[in-house]
Order: structure tokens, then C-alpha cells, then sequence
């Protein structure tokens, strides 16, 4: 299986517990895990080796920051987020699929149902972010169609020979310039613009489960942590308490980070 995150050092310890979770559970699986990065040192590519097995290859792969110099970030988004919209050109010319993961996850079952899915043309998979109110919202700031959905750019399990024939590296670059302002999230925005109509919507709860979305959910009485315990299988944590900051993590979902901390 193909790999790609993206990173700078700050979020080093994250992306080890995350290659803990990895390769507990899907221990005989080979892994080619692409690095995208700006800054990293030797050292922190020590860190990481220290966390694999003999399934898995970390391959570096340095990207200059011009590419997004006058792009808009957050406080917990850095440039090197936007990195995994370039990997048409950064990749090597045989990766044909890659499953890109933000490195505040934790797996807890094998990835092979999501990696082999059928992309049923599209370009990419991913899930939904937002609901109701909220997801109107930002398909109306993005001006995008109201019948589709806004998705969160965490998890995305990519048909890269699909996405070099959509976009170019030069096209992705001149997109974000040109709509800096727009970006209110950053790549995320850029994502479900540039791909509105080329995303297969794939299970939330199962594929990138946040404490949102587990709560939205669990309130609708759709889910609780017994079904989690048995349905997922990426727990993901995007919002802006992150459990390795924090003394006290104050979602549900916090028990498996500490699994594999």
C-alpha cells in the first residue's frame, strides 16, 4: 500500500502514534510511506523509523516552500498541508493509488476495504465534514452546488493516475493564488472546489471518525462507542484540542490515542 503525509516537526510525536496504530493493526501488510515536507531534520526522520516494522519504507520527499508562499494557513494548518495537493508530480510515476492521511489519526483496523475501493470514476474518495446549516454554508462560500457535499481533506484515498489527467502541479499553484481569500480553510476549500464533482463519498463513521462526528451521530442515536469498537476504522483528531496536548482530552474518542501513545 501506497502512504502519503504531510508535515512539519510539530506534528512528529503525532504521526509516531499514528505508525504505532499502523502497524498494530495490519501487521503483515507492506507499506510505502511518502513524506512530504519542507523542514524536517535527520533527526526527525529518526523518530519516525524508530516507529515501523519491516513492512514499511519511509521515503522523503522535500518540497519547496514557493510553491505556497502567499497561501493562507491557521494555527494548527501549515504549509506543508497544501503539499498533498501537488502529489500528481511529487509522487513516483508507478504509484497509481495512495491513501493520504493527516497525521492525528489513529488506525484501528486493516486499511484494505478503503484502499481497494472502486473509485466508480471519480478522482478521489474522501468524507463528509460538516451538516445541516453548517454544510450549506460552505458549499454557499465556495460557491459550490448545494446537492453535493463539503468533505474533509484528512482522509483521502486517491486515484492518482485520474488526478494527473484532471490537474497540474502549475494549475493547483495558480488555483490557490488566484482564490486566497476563498480559502477560509486553507486546502481543505481548495479540495472541494477543484474536485466538487469528482469525489466519491465514503462512510464518516467508519473512515475518518472525529469527535464531531461521533457526537452528531451518537445524538441521532446512529452510533455509540460499542459500534465504533467494531465498525471503525480511522479515528481522526482534527479539531483544536489534540489528546497529546492536553492534560485532560474531553472527547470520547481519546481512549484510543492513549492505545498507542
Amino acid at each position: 500500500m501506497n502512504l502519503l503525509v504531510t508535515l512539519d516537526s510539530n506534528y512528529i510525536y503525532a504521526l509516531t502514534v499514528m505508525l504505532r496504530s499502523l502497524k498494530a493493526t495490519n501487521p503483515d501488510t507492506k507499506f510505502d510511506i511518502y513524506v512530504a515536507h519542507s523542514s524536517l531534520k535527520e533527526e526527525d526522520f529518526k523518530k519516525i523509523e524508530e516507529n515501523i516494522n519491516e513492512n514499511m519504507v519511509i521515503h522523503p520527499i522535500f518540497i519547496s516552500e514557493e510553491y505556497f508562499a502567499n497561501a493562507p494557513t491557521l494555527s494548527r494548518i501549515s504549509k506543508e498541508t497544501y503539499y498533498r495537493l501537488l502529489l500528481g508530480d511529487f509522487l513516483p510515476k508507478s504509484v497509481d493509488r495512495v491513501l493520504y492521511l493527516d497525521p492525528d489519526i489513529v488506525i484501528l483496523k486493516p486499511l484494505d476495504e478503503l484502499y481497494n475501493l472502486d473509485f466508480q470514476g471519480h478522482v478521489c474518495a474522501a468524507t463528509r465534514h460538516t451538516y445541516s446549516f453548517m454544510e450549506r454554508v460552505n458549499l454557499f462560500r465556495l460557491r459550490m452546488k448545494q446537492s453535493t457535499h463539503y468533505v474533509n481533506a484528512g482522509v483521502i484515498m486517491v486515484d492518482v493516475d485520474a488526478w494527473r489527467k484532471t490537474i497540474t502541479t502549475e494549475q493547483i499553484v495558480q488555483f490557490i493564488s488566484d482564490n486566497i481569500k476563498r480559502l477560509k480553510l486553507s486546502d481543505q476549500d481548495a479540495l472541494n472546489i477543484i474536485f466538487e464533482h469528482k469525489i466519491l463519498f465514503i462512510d464518516e463513521c467508519k473512515f475518518n471518525l472525529d469527535e464531531k462526528t461521533y457526537f452528531c451521530w451518537h445524538f441521532l442515536k446512529k452510533i455509540d462507542m460499542d459500534w465504533v469498537d467494531k465498525n471503525t476504522v480511522i479515528v481522526h483528531y482534527n479539531g483544536s484540542q489534540k489528546p497529546w496536548q492536553v492534560e485532560e482530552y474531553k472527547g470520547k474518542l481519546g481512549g484510543y490515542f492513549e492505545i498507542f501513545k
